[in-house]
């Protein structure tokens, strides 16, 4: 007698499930050096980071990522993956300015268009992009955003962190809640119903000012009863512990959802000069283009990487949070590069091989005032692995300074001059002609 094996055929053919994707949380803090982040060991006085310290043991701490040395230069960088002089956000972006125009493609717009299945997005924090020219209050919604709750801009006056205006999806309440403890509960309560896989930007406002004394149960330090301007480095501190105290409960906050969720934590420039301390100085700090102003703490995290826990030295580039994030949501890389003009280059490769050799050999920075296509100053940054060149003005006779990072990491001595080395002047040509290069790409 014969017997049909074709039920069995089908069940041997069934394609295999598809394993679900995972989770991508980016978070963001706000004038974070690394000077500041204990597990960098670079600064003399830093700030208590185990939360922050305990993704770096877990996954890939970058030294030596660059990011522009003003906030929403950065923001945009994460948002598009492309150069200020490409999206016209060369500086912070006003209430009256040139903000991140609409058709920019965005992170999210991305994901929806290029991700191989639906990913869930959300936005929470300080967004700092735009204005009313596009959307006001809903403008990260107009931006692609499917899910926003946080603050237009920074906590200006007469907002401070305990008394501030939140907007959720275009509209707006006024809260007393601390901010970045608001910003973790807004995201937690967010990630109970959200459909797996997403991606969420996590944008704190600390540790930018105003400067405070943060709720005592969020840091360690014994603060006085003072005005905090009177020591901004001491506040400053707290403050920063204070968000590393509310990572810790974001991440434990997420149960068993963090096992299957890759981490990004970075900063979106450098520390204040209020906050510096020698040797990393004042005059090198925040919108400046040295090290201080645009070297930025950036750590990944989860189950993208493989191997153990390490350092990469390679020159990276927070545009290349754009293509790393789309990468791990299952984006071809070659079709985002062919339908966009993007500056961003993945940093999969560096959390899946622990071998894997530099891939920039250079990494760009840059200021401009005002925002949008016309500008009175004008700052270009350029460095390779060893040399670092910084061009100010609009045209020639540029100033120009070339530093020797690899023995003179704080920028002390500007080679540019009588008795240069053939080095520096063969170091001089070539930067400036990549420079240029990148520029009119």
């Amino acid at each position: 007698m014969f017997t049909s094996c074709l039920p069995l055929l089908a069940l041997c053919a069934a394609p295999a499930l598809p394993v679900p994707q995972d989770n991508t949380l980016v978070l963001l803090s706000d004038d974070l050096g690394v000077d500041i982040v204990t597990c960098y060991l670079e600064g003399p006085v830093v700030a208590p980071t185990p939360n922050i310290d305990s993704l770096a043991r877990e996954g890939v701490l970058f030294r030596n990522a660059w990011a522009n040395p003003v906030c929403s230069p950065t923001r945009a960088h994460l948002q598009t993956g492309r150069h200020a002089f490409r999206t016209g956000v060369g500086m912070v972006v006003t209430v009256n300015g040139w903000a991140l125009p609409l058709s920019e493609t965005t992170l999210p717009e991305a994901l929806g268009l290029y991700a191989p299945s639906p990913v869930a997005d959300a936005y929470f924090g300080k967004w700092h992009l735009g204005n009313a020219s596009v959307g006001g209050t809903a403008a990260p919604n107009a931006a692609g955003w499917s899910h926003f709750a946080g603050t237009e801009t920074n906590l200006n006056k007469p907002q401070t962190y305990f008394a501030w205006t939140h907007v959720e999806n275009g509209i707006s309440t006024q809260a007393k809640e601390y901010a970045t403890t608001r910003t973790v509960d807004d995201f937690l309560e967010w990630r109970k119903t959200a459909p797996e896989p997403w991606v969420a930007i996590v944008a704190f406002h600390a540790p930018h000012d105003p400067v405070h004394a943060p709720p005592s149960h969020l840091h360690s330090f014994n603060l006085p009863n003072i005005e905090p301007r009177m020591r901004p480095r001491l506040f400053y501190r707290a403050m920063v512990e204070a968000m590393d105290t509310e990572i810790g409960r974001l991440l434990a906050g997420m149960g068993a959802q963090r096992a299957n969720t890759n981490v990004i934590f970075m900063a979106d420039n450098g520390t204040p000069s209020s906050a510096a301390v020698q040797p990393f100085t004042p005059a090198h700090a925040k919108l400046t283009p040295y090290e201080g102003g645009v070297n930025v703490p950036l750590i990944i995290s989860g189950p993208a990487v493989k191997g153990n826990a390490r350092e990469v030295n390679s020159l990276v580039h927070s545009t290349d949070i754009f293509s790393t994030v789309l990468e791990l949501s299952g984006v071809d890389q070659d079709v985002l590069h062919s339908n966009l003009t993007i500056d961003g280059i993945s940093l999969v490769p560096y959390l899946e091989d622990p071998k894997q050799a530099g891939i920039r050999g250079h990494v760009f920075s840059e200021l401009f005032v005002p925002n949008g296509t016309w500008h009175n100053q004008e700052t270009r940054v350029i460095r390779n692995k060893r040399y670092k060149l910084i061009r100010s003005g609009l045209q020639e006779p540029f100033v120009l300074e070339l530093y020797d990072l690899s023995f003179d990491p704080f920028e002390t001595n500007n080679l540019i001059g009588p008795g240069m080395s053939n080095s520096a002047q063969i170091a001089l040509r070539r930067l400036r002609a990549k420079l240029d290069l990148i520029l009119a790409s």
